[in-house]
């Protein structure tokens, strides 16, 4: 009874959807400001009724209820109850009802703090939400229905959450990046209410960044998070391959970066309206891209959640319909955002310029390595590749001129004295120079561009975030909380760049034969298999290694467990790696398929400064979340008249 009542409201939040859709618009184009007002009511409803929708299914997976067959494919009695929570959006239909649920909440939550505010603007908006609403519900309702019964033929035991699953970075992950999607499906309405009213003033622009920097801190967190569980998760070490799934939520990120520089722009000086608002429709079309290639089952994927053409069909049906209504309106009204450029070429709004164009760059140089392949063998002209050095040599080059972008930008004195200015910078950049060649040098390949990329953007953003503190405090100017918060962000890339460089360039590893008895020195450590062990769980059971840590001198440092699983559930087998974490290195040992009654294939490696890149993606979004908080400020004179207000030194990029 509970699937037919979560079914029914799925249902009633569809018709809820359509009428959200109609009736506030329609309110705004004939002035009715009775039918505008059912804005707050119709959002609110649809909310209400997706919440309890997906509270009915969460329900079916706590109580084992396998009639429901999204909970028999993927659940089981002997399942942890918070990986059951975590299994509600651990596969297709579940994550996709989570997403739209969450678009609806989003919705409401802005239809009631701002609707008094700007009743038109927020109208419009609410109204693009109720077609993107109607327009998933009914994807789920006809072809992806969380809801169906598996009658009269119900299992006795479920099939089991998949065991590369069941990891807490399953329980945070996709809730991230479905919060940062919905964040991109919030400023794509926005820009859509201000494209039907012709349109964008300051203080839309200013909800405009807050939702977008709320968006770009979720979507770092997910992407964040997604390699962290890669790392844990999947036994092979490393931290990014560049798969095709991967990319799907890393190209929005891009271009939610880009759009936020951009916006920042527009709230502070009325400047670069246009390309916010086509970076709006872009970074929310890409989004549902990635949806497409994720559920469509073209591409083959750990990360992927589904393999059915005709859900496939039916994303690719929304996007199209979503994207090119988009553009028509785009190119009908655009022509009344354009603004003459009225800044400097050596300015902080020429450098934003040209990093959001670079970001933009990086982003479709990802996009059509992910798509080629696919694109060339739907010409049928075969199969091809694409891998990591591609990625490495178009994306890498592309991140360093950001870098040196991002570091400029927020020196507030180039614009009231360069000549004071130039000085430590060009003393920076010699540093910068030697530091990195130098470590190339030392390196055992003295050739490594990209050593010297990631070392050199490492040292220059570093350096100019300490002279741009320094320019600050000669200035005397006041250091506020979104000062602090850019700062902490562009700390975080640099930890991240740090930590990124050192594994990819410092890693140390070795694949061996090893079972009891048999040791390997390796970098300044000795690790020596002692024993294998038999481990039960409610899950699995595992074959585990017991390897002991000495250091050079042979005295122990401790022991690491990897593990071979057996999932009880499906026999399905999986690599649980060791890892012994520390802020410097992390020690890596996974265990491999058996190769004789006693011996076992073993990965072991050291990865320099590994947490760092993590370290990097919370501090990221830490700066972004302090950012992204209300804050009371006075209104000055400047302020009517944008064009000539300058940028806060935190704001700027």
């Amino acid at each position: 009874m509970i699937a037919e009542i979560g079914h029914l409201l799925l249902i009633i939040s569809t018709a809820l959807a359509l009428l959200m859709a109609l009736v506030p618009l329609y309110g705004v184009m004939t002035n009715n400001g009775y039918l505008r007002s059912y804005t707050r009511v119709l959002s609110s409803s649809a909310a209400l009724a997706l919440v309890t929708s997906v509270l009915c299914l969460a329900w079916g997976f706590i109580s084992d209820d396998f009639s429901i067959s999204y909970v028999a494919n993927h659940s089981n009695t002997q399942l942890a109850w918070f990986y059951k929570i975590a299994a509600v959006w651990g596969s297709h239909e579940g994550s996709m009802l989570l997403w739209v649920t969450l678009i609806a909440v989003w919705g409401a939550i802005i239809a009631l703090q701002h609707y008094q505010d700007d009743p038109d603007f927020i109208a419009r908006q609410q109204a693009i939400l109720g077609m993107i609403i109607a327009g998933f519900n009914l994807f789920l309702l006809f072809t992806s229905n969380p809801f169906a019964r598996n009658l009269p033929n119900i299992p006795i035991e479920g099939r089991d959450l998949n065991p590369v699953l069941q990891d807490i970075g399953l329980i945070f992950h996709p809730p991230l990046l479905f919060l940062g999607y919905v964040g991109l499906t919030i400023i794509f309405a926005a820009a859509m209410a201000a494209l039907l009213g012709s349109k964008l003033e300051k203080h839309q622009a200013g909800w405009l960044r807050h939702w977008v920097l709320i968006a770009w801190v979720f979507l770092t967190g997910g992407n964040a998070l997604g390699s962290w569980w890669a790392y844990n998760e999947l036994g092979w070490g490393g931290w990014w391959f560049w798969d095709p799934v991967e990319n799907s939520s890393f190209i929005p990120w891009l271009v939610a970066t880009a759009l936020l520089h951009s916006v920042i722009v527009t709230e502070k000086r009325d400047g670069l309206k246009l390309t916010t608002l086509l970076l709006c429709l872009l970074a929310f079309s890409l989004s549902l891209l990635g949806t497409f290639l994720v559920r469509s089952g073209i591409v083959q994927s750990v990360h992927a959640f589904a393999s059915d053409p005709t859900r496939g069909m039916s994303i690719l049906s929304l996007l199209i319909i979503f994207v090119a209504g988009a553009l028509l309106l785009f190119a009908l009204k655009g022509e009344r955002f354009k603004r003459a450029l009225d800044f400097e070429l050596v300015s902080k709004d020429s450098f934003i310029l040209m990093g959001v164009a670079i970001l933009v760059a990086a982003a479709m140089s990802v996009l059509l390595g992910t798509f080629y392949p696919l694109l060339f063998e739907l010409a049928g002209l075969g199969t091809i590749s694409v891998g990591a050095p591609y990625f490495n040599a178009i994306f890498v080059p592309l991140t360093f001129v950001t870098v040196v972008l991002m570091g400029i930008t927020p020196m507030v004195q180039w614009q009231k004295d360069r000549s004071l200015q130039l000085k430590p910078l060009l003393m920076l950049a010699a540093i910068t120079l030697v530091g990195a060649t130098t470590l190339c040098v030392l390196h055992k390949e003295p050739m490594n561009l990209f050593l010297w990329l990631g070392s050199a953007s490492a040292i220059w953003l570093l350096g100019c975030l300490i002279l741009s503190l320094f320019a600050c405090k000669g200035q005397n100017r006041k250091f506020s909380r979104r000062m602090l918060g850019m700062y902490i962000a562009h700390f975080g890339a640099v930890v991240s760049i740090i930590g990124a460089t050192a594994i990819s360039n410092y890693e140390e590893e070795a694949m061996l034969r090893m079972g009891p008895g048999q040791g390997k020195p390796l970098g300044d450590y000795i690790f020596v298999y002692e024993a294998t062990e038999n481990v039960e769980s409610t899950a699995f059971t595992a074959l585990q290694a017991r390897i002991a840590v000495l250091d050079a001198e042979e005295n122990p440092l401790g022991y690491i467990f990897p593990q071979r699983q057996t999932f009880k559930s499906n026999g399905m087998q999986m690599s649980q790696a060791g890892i012994d974490r520390g802020f410097l290195r992390d020690l890596y040992i996974s265990k491999g398929v058996q190769l004789s009654d006693t011996e076992y294939l073993v990965r072991i490696s050291i990865k320099p400064l590994a947490c760092w890149i993590w370290l990097g993606g919370a501090l990221m979004m830490i700066g972004g979340l302090l950012c992204a908080l209300p804050c009371r400020r006075r209104v000055s004179v400047t302020e009517s008249h944008p064009a000539q207000q300058p940028l806060l030194a935190g704001e700027s990029a």
